[in-house]
């Protein structure tokens, strides 16, 4: 992989969350997905990325259910 220049940022898809460097000369990458979500059809980024926002908004609401069970009270 190419050395980060002060132009090149690491981003995450907001259809599979995976990070990657943006911009990189020749990759199919945008500024909101990866290569590989790139690739894929409009309506099926758009339902991967409804499902990753539900899934990260349910990881948060579980730390914080469970840092409330930890914490005595």
């Amino acid at each position: 992989m190419e050395k980060v220049t002060s132009g090149q940022r690491l981003h995450t898809c907001r259809a599979c969350g995976k990070k990657f460097e943006y911009p990189v000369k020749g990759s199919a990458a945008t500024r909101h997905h990866c290569e590989n979500c790139a690739d894929l059809p409009a309506e099926t980024r758009k339902t991967l990325e409804r499902l990753n926002t539900r899934v990260t908004q349910l990881e948060h609401q579980l730390k914080s259910l469970q840092a409330k069970a930890i914490t005595p009270g």
